[in-house]
């Protein structure tokens, strides 16, 4: 061996565990930089035409980045506070309830809902009667309400902390967004003159990259966002309290299959239904599977399939598989590293396979 492959081994594995370090060293920040370059591949067109006429990347990134900190970073924080002001506020509710009545005081009321008296017999009221009055129920009851209010001030304790750390990773984001943006296609052709590719693959696995965080954006999040607007309008029209929350559960549950939002919409037309009236309880149902479900079953389909080229049933477990895993940012992570296996496997076998036959 020469003296100058060992020279190349060795620098190869000092880069190698160098990389590792700055690794490590970026894990607290690794998220927010992962979304600041996600929204900056979205951005991106309008990032070239906004420096094409200011005429310097830096002035667009930073109007950019400061219509970014306006009108999404501020406003989700806010919605997120609003959100866990009104979350605080249904349990605390929820507690004093269960403190200040019994059981058989749910059990009148329940029985005073519209068609409740329908379902629920004299007879079947008298076990439930004798139930709720054993010592049995009394000490289970007293051991889920003494969990309930320790998880309670756990969870303000939690968000506490959470309502810091957002912060935080906001300042995070902002900053990676402006310089991902402002020297971008330095970063770009660094990669390029090191990684030992054809231009012309490297930029195919680049453009596969960029063409399946749009269709997750417009496909997944931009599908979720339009249901959680949608449900939160019929929250409102049908006089549903804490409509705002329960919007936010409609957005989260919009990546749970198989039902999705239906998680969330069914069962408050199913309350409403109930506890407001027929009329509320058919127009929440006609409400939840004529448009939020029709967009999430007919809409999201047709623009990740136009953005991701591969399988449904590997797009279904990218997608998954990837928000189990990752979590929220999963979305984005599963179908890329997908996208880009599919990606690279094509530009193997042009490059190699069919160069041995």
């Amino acid at each position: 061996m020469t003296r100058e492959k060992i020279f190349s081994y060795f620098l190869l594995g000092v880069t190698a565990f160098f990389t590792l370090l700055v690794f490590v060293i970026l894990t607290p920040f690794l998220k927010p930089i992962l979304w600041a370059i996600i929204f900056a591949l979205v951005i991106y067109p309008i990032h070239l035409k906004f420096s094409k006429c200011l005429r310097g990347d830096t002035l667009s990134a930073l109007i950019i980045t400061s219509l970014a900190l306006i009108f999404i970073v501020i406003p989700f924080f806010l919605i997120g506070l609003v959100a866990v002001k009104q979350s605080m506020e249904i349990m605390r509710t929820l507690i004093e309830y269960l403190q200040n009545h019994t059981l058989i005081d749910a059990l009148h009321s329940l029985y005073k809902l519209p068609f409740a008296d329908r379902l629920l017999t004299e007879q079947m009221l008298q076990k439930l009667y004798e139930y709720i009055q054993s010592e049995e129920f009394r000490n289970t009851l007293t051991s889920y309400l003494g969990k309930l209010t320790q998880k309670a001030g756990e969870i303000f304790t939690s968000m506490i902390f959470a309502t810091g750390s957002v912060v935080f990773k906001s300042f995070v984001f902002i900053i990676s967004l402006f310089f991902i943006l402002r020297d971008g296609k330095r970063f770009l052709e660094f990669f390029e003159r090191f990684l030992p590719m054809h231009r012309e693959d490297l930029y195919e696995v680049l453009l596969t990259v960029y063409k399946t965080v749009l269709a997750v954006v417009y496909g997944s999040i931009g599908v979720a966002i339009f249901q959680a607007i949608l449900s939160f309008t019929a929250y409102t029209i049908i006089g549903i309290n804490y409509a705002l929350v329960w919007a936010l559960l409609t957005f989260i549950a919009s990546f749970i299959p198989p039902f999705g939002t239906g998680f969330v919409w069914f069962p408050i037309a199913i309350y409403s239904f109930f506890s407001k009236s027929v009329f509320y309880g058919i127009f929440m149902l006609l409400w939840g599977f004529l448009i939020i479900s029709t967009v999430d079953n007919v809409v999201r389909p047709l623009i990740m399939k136009k953005g991701i080229r591969m399988p449904y049933i590997a797009l279904f477990f990218s997608t998954v598989g990837g928000l189990l895993t990752f979590g929220f940012l999963g979305l984005f992570l599963g179908p890329i590293v997908f996208t880009t296996l599919f990606s690279l496997a094509v530009i193997y076998e042009r490059r190699i396979l069919k160069q041995d036959q």
